[in-house]
């Protein structure tokens, strides 16, 4: 009786050591990666625009770990603004996201700021730089849209392969980057179904946000509004959509902001 009530304690023992080390096992987990959402496939706040959904693949998967973004007061802040500045890019929370596009277009958003200039680099699978370029950002604020252009100087993105880009707005002078705005983030360029082509070749500007929203597809859900946007300016109907495609990936508060170009600084190599 003894030996069998030893044999009980021992299990009950060897148990309570299993279940602690699962519970320090799924701590260490949480800090070590970044939040997934509770449900991806759900609407976050608002409802009847285009909501993204992220496919769960690429929420699980870390190719770069995301920028914390950086704040800065040194040379990019006007002397009315006491708070940060940051620099934010437009993509899904994990700074990662799909496209069709051979040369996709790419949106940022930061306040009003003293900064001239900004670089905008491309970055292939060996981590090979095959765009550079630097653009002229002198009073402009709110959502900026960066664009690769199509010229044969610039390889298209390749189906299948991921590619990293950064954006730097250069707050003090070149000689001193360490007031820089610094962000990067990876694109992947996907192969459209056979369906999801032929919903798109049926669809008007408007549709086919909500088409590339609701794939998974973010660079081209994006792109497409805002030059739907750019088109209608003073559509209520896009401008909702804007705001309830962008509150999807938690960038609601930046929302009402304007989207606004660049002009090219320097020519493409």
């Amino acid at each position: 009786m003894k030996k069998i009530s030893n044999f009980r304690f021992n299990s009950i023992a060897f148990g309570a050591i299993l279940l602690i080390a699962a519970f320090n096992a799924c701590q260490f987990a949480s800090l070590a990666q970044p939040m997934p959402r509770e449900d991806p496939g759900k609407p976050l706040t608002q409802s009847g625009g285009p909501r993204f959904v992220q496919p769960r693949e690429d929420i699980d998967m870390q190719f770069k770990p995301p920028v914390t973004p950086r704040s800065t007061r040194g040379g990019c802040a006007l002397d009315s603004n006491p708070n940060p500045i940051y620099l934010i890019p437009l993509v899904p929370p994990n700074n990662f996201a799909r496209t069709v596009s051979d040369y996709p277009t790419f949106f940022f958003n930061w306040p009003p700021i003293r900064a001239k200039l900004a670089e905008f680099s491309l970055l292939d699978p060996n981590d090979k730089e095959i765009y550079k370029q630097t653009l002229e950002i002198s009073n402009l604020s709110g959502t900026v849209e960066v664009s690769i252009p199509a010229n044969k100087n610039v390889p298209p993105l390749e189906v299948g392969k991921n590619y990293r880009w950064s954006l730097t707005v250069i707050c003090d002078n070149p000689q001193d980057r360490s007031g820089d705005l610094f962000q990067m983030g990876t694109v992947r360029r996907v192969e459209l179904s056979p369906d999801i082509r032929s919903q798109l070749e049926k669809a008007d500007p408007r549709q086919k946000s909500f088409i590339y929203a609701e794939n998974g597809i973010w660079q081209d859900a994006i792109s497409t509004l805002a030059a739907a946007r750019r088109a209608q300016p003073d559509d209520p109907t896009l401008k909702a959509d804007w705001e309830s495609l962008l509150d999807s990936v938690k960038l609601s508060k930046i929302a009402k902001d304007p989207i606004v170009q660049t002009e090219v600084s320097e020519p493409q190599p």
